[in-house]
């Protein structure tokens, strides 16, 4: 405490107990300063020292994701790499040879092969010289290709001659495929351009073979030849061997060929006039062909067997002439015809005249030959005068013939000239009846031959006879109504 009463020494103590004080309090002040400090220096520090620790562990935390990262961005990088189409287009490149090409072509050419070189080795080959030297690139065929199906053309040289199709091969990872070949095959523009087209021409009816098979008449085109036949035949890969045989069969050796195009000589036809005679109703055939009745010249011609003075009201049967020119033969032509499906024999004259006559009838042989053999036994008899009877002959074998014919007048006026003569015992060596035709209900024909020996006291005689004899049905009797010599 600061006394009043003290004079100038207590003032002084005072100022010096007040500035006591004032250091006491300041160094009080310093220290509690100082303390606090210490304080607030030590959770600054314990707060730096938690920050660092975050950043650090941020920082590892970074490094460890950039480290990630930067493996799986590597991964990645190698996958995309491997699942790189170029790869295996790279490979194809360096691992492909001319061997492949020809394994290739082998196959694509077996699917398109014509009949004509299905049998013959295939000409791969040959057609792959034009890509022995040439460089192959590939490049990807944008309008086919797709993420999961890649397709590359393949390039040799100046031309597209193959297309690559390549498949997945497996996972790369990152949704990403591994790719293989999965084919390989020729571009069918390559292979249609690798085919010819073989042209002949021949006469019309020729055969025309390649390689051994002949050429169907699908494959004619227009020929600018009179009576030529031009064939046109395409795919044609390799080479051909050409055979044209004639109307004859001969094979036909001298041609002109040039780029493919084969002339042979070409064979003029030639023209035939007909004239045939055979049964009305009859179907008429020239090589197989059936020729038209319009062709027809003459109808109702009777037979020369029915002419005569036979007295008879109906004949069932006519003739048909048929009167024609035809052309394009090149061998003499084969004429043919039938009656009621039956074919029918032809008789071909010096002339060139055919006739027809109606056919066989086996039946007829069967129920009439013992009818036909008793007339002509009986005409014979009665002819020769055996045993000189001229009254028993002639009324044995008229009595086998029609009356009112020419064939019954001659006979009967023949009897005055037989009673000149007795007849020698006569010797059949030959006696045929056959040929049996039957011309309706009520006529038929046969012919007959017959060879005779005759010996009398001065001579021996032969007689050979060749005949057509009609039979008439009369009053239920077959009688002869006429005989013409043959």
């Amino acid at each position: 405490m600061i006394k009043k009463h003290d004079g100038q020494l207590t003032n002084q103590t005072a100022l010096e107990e007040i500035s006591d004080c004032e250091q006491t309090a300041r160094t009080v002040a310093f220290r509690n300063n100082r303390d606090l400090l210490r304080k607030i220096s030590r959770k600054s520090s314990k707060r730096r020292f938690g920050y660092y620790r975050v950043l650090l562990l941020v920082y590892v935390v970074l490094l460890a994701a950039i480290c990630a990262g930067t493996v799986v961005f590597w991964k990645y990088i190698e996958a995309y790499e491997i699942s790189r189409h170029e790869h295996v287009i790279q490979s194809l490149r360096e691992n492909i040879d001319y061997d492949f090409w020809v394994r290739c072509m082998e196959t694509a050419l077996s699917s398109q092969l014509s009949v004509f070189e299905a049998d013959r080795p295939l000409p791969s080959s040959r057609h792959l010289a034009r890509i022995y030297d040439a460089r192959f690139t590939f490049r990807q065929k944008a309008d086919e290709t797709t993420i999961q199906a890649p397709v590359y053309i393949v390039r040799a040289g100046a031309n597209d001659i193959g297309v690559v199709r390549l498949v997945p091969g497996g996972s790369a990872g990152f949704g990403l495929n591994m790719w293989d070949v999965g084919s390989i095959e020729f571009l069918e523009t390559f292979v249609s351009n690798l085919a010819k087209s073989v042209s002949i021409t021949a006469s019309q009816n020729a055969v025309v073979k390649i390689n051994g098979i002949q050429v169907p008449q699908e494959h004619l085109v227009e020929c600018e030849y009179e009576y030529g036949a031009t064939y046109l035949v395409h795919g044609i890969f390799g080479d051909v061997s050409i055979e044209v045989f004639e109307h004859d069969g001969s094979l036909s050796e001298s041609y002109y060929a040039e780029n493919d195009t084969y002339l042979f000589p070409i064979i003029r036809p030639f023209f035939r006039s007909f004239s045939i005679l055979l049964p009305t109703n009859s179907a008429l055939y020239i090589d197989g062909q059936l020729v038209s009745q319009e062709k027809i010249s003459t109808s109702d011609i009777i037979p020369e067997i029915f002419e005569g003075e036979i007295d008879i009201n109906n004949i069932p049967l006519f003739l048909s002439r048929y009167e024609f020119e035809q052309g394009g033969f090149y061998n003499e032509p084969l004429v043919t015809a039938t009656y009621k499906d039956i074919e029918l024999l032809p008789q071909v004259f010096d002339n060139g005249d055919i006739h027809f006559d109606m056919p066989f009838s086996s039946e007829l042989n069967l129920t009439h030959a013992a009818t036909a053999e008793a007339f002509i036994r009986a005409y014979v008899r009665f002819g020769a005068n055996i045993g000189g009877d001229v009254s028993a002959n002639y009324s044995a074998v008229s009595r086998l013939m029609l009356r009112n014919t020419d064939l019954f007048r001659r006979t009967t006026s023949a009897i005055a000239t037989m009673e000149w003569f007795g007849g020698a015992p006569l010797e059949y060596r030959l006696l045929e009846i056959d040929n049996f035709r039957s011309y309706g209900e009520e006529f038929f024909t046969c012919e007959v031959r017959y060879n005779i020996t005759q010996r009398t006291n001065f001579e021996m005689r032969e007689i050979d006879g060749h005949f057509e004899i009609l039979f008439i049905l009369s009053g239920g009797n077959w009688l002869a109504a006429k005989i013409l010599a043959i």
